[in-house]
């Protein structure tokens, strides 16, 4: 089976765990063998951010708007799945808590961004049902990924320059 979307952590370096940004160079150096192997170039890679760098509205460019059923859902999961890390080993300055909860502050937070940028009525009145139940929002970076190794060059380059 090929995939055809994968995703990953897309923190500055330095803004968060430091295993983000070892992932990173990990899932490029493997998506350029799976690239290489299987002659595929059209895979997309998505990009996230959430608890430790946060992508601004004008840096994304897919927008997922979650429901309160969906917030639910990613609380639940992480306790019963991620019971290790309800406490966190290093908690954000800006919760004291499970990662799930700040997740959830954070989509809550992008989207009322976007509700002020297109209107409270753009959601309320939307044809589609999922937009109409959105309480959340998650920001991702869709590349190619010419343009995500691309990315993916120049922030090594930006931190190895540093070393």
């Amino acid at each position: 089976m090929r995939p055809n979307v994968v995703s990953v952590a897309f923190d500055p370096e330095g803004s968060g765990p430091d295993t983000h940004y070892k992932a990173l160079q990990a899932v490029a150096s493997a998506l350029k063998l799976y690239e290489k192997e299987s002659g595929d170039s059209a895979l997309r890679v998505w990009g996230y951010r959430n608890v430790w760098y946060r992508f601004r509205p004008a840096d994304a460019n897919l927008f997922v708007p979650v429901s309160i059923n969906s917030i639910t859902m990613l609380h639940t999961a992480f306790m019963n799945c991620f019971g290790s890390q309800s406490a966190a080993s290093f908690p954000s300055y800006e919760h004291d808590g499970p990662f799930s909860e700040l997740a959830q502050k954070i989509q809550v937070g992008q989207y009322d961004m976007i509700k002020t940028i297109l209107g409270k009525d753009f959601f309320l009145k939307n044809g589609h049902p999922r937009l109409r139940a959105a309480r959340g929002m998650i920001f991702l970076r869709e590349m190619t990924l010419a343009e995500f190794f691309e990315m993916v060059r120049e922030l090594k380059k930006v931190t190895e320059d540093r070393g």
